[in-house]
């Protein structure tokens, strides 16, 4: 617990920047739990996974109080946080979002907003992301996600939570595994001033598995999906089947 204040220390980070819906609504929340420590990126970092930036000085602006932006990505916000901020004071929990759009499948590879939860993992401290199709039902999210953020402050141990929100009526949770969700190989032309041609990546809808148990299931279906993550990538059945590769 915070020693100023003898509540719980929540630091909250994401991947959209200072000004989102989401941002804002997952703050007002959060406060009625503890003291709220918000540090996000001073712009939208979407898609930057859990880069460091280690070849410039970063900056650091406080836009209200306990309310930073840091010229740099979720993962610099998330670290600068714990190491700047609050040197005397370790957070309860991380949290990360409300994320405009869905992290899910191979997503949580890519996703700056994962990956601000995870940089609190890395030292010890418990992580929730939190996203959403969009912002349409955020009364109902948010209601949910305060729900969830109490569980999660009074269970034991370090864990990695990755949230995400239906559209519509939210039924219930399901606790989930990953689905796949690929995003098919598309490279789109565009011009740049003085007549440069450039290249942006993507632009082509996702394709989803959608097998029972997975995210996208229970989200399809109306509910909030909740995955446990590890950030141990490492293959254990190529350890097992190639105990002495290469030979």
């Amino acid at each position: 617990m915070s020693e100023s204040t003898a509540k719980p220390l929540i630091l909250q980070t994401n991947d959209d920047g200072p000004f989102t819906r989401g941002l804002r609504a997952v703050r007002e929340f959060l406060q009625g739990h503890g003291r709220v420590i918000t540090v996000v990126p001073l712009q939208e970092m979407s898609g930057s996974s859990h880069a460091l930036t280690l070849n410039r000085p970063l900056r650091i602006k406080e836009i209200e109080p306990d309310f930073y932006a840091v010229d740099g990505t979720p993962a610099d916000s998330c670290y600068m946080g714990l190491f700047h901020l609050l040197q005397e004071e370790k957070p309860d929990l991380i949290v990360s979002g409300l994320n405009n759009g869905y992290n899910m499948g191979e997503d949580v590879v890519y996703s700056g907003t994962v990956a601000g939860a995870m940089e609190g993992y890395f030292h010890g401290i418990s992580g929730v992301a939190l996203s959403a199709k969009d912002f349409s039902n955020l009364e109902q999210v948010c209601e949910h996600a305060n729900r969830l953020v109490g569980d999660a402050l009074r269970t034991d141990g370090k864990f990695l939570l990755n949230v995400n929100y239906p559209t519509g009526d939210v039924k219930g949770t399901r606790m989930t595994r990953l689905c796949s969700r690929v995003y098919p190989g598309n490279v789109v032309r565009c011009s740049l001033e003085r007549h440069e041609n450039a290249l942006w990546i993507g632009g082509v809808p996702p394709v989803w598995s959608d097998r029972e148990g997975t995210d996208i299931d229970a989200v399809l279906k109306g509910y909030a999906s909740v995955t446990p993550l590890h950030p141990d990538m490492t293959d254990e059945r190529f350890l097992q089947e190639h105990p002495q590769w290469p030979r």
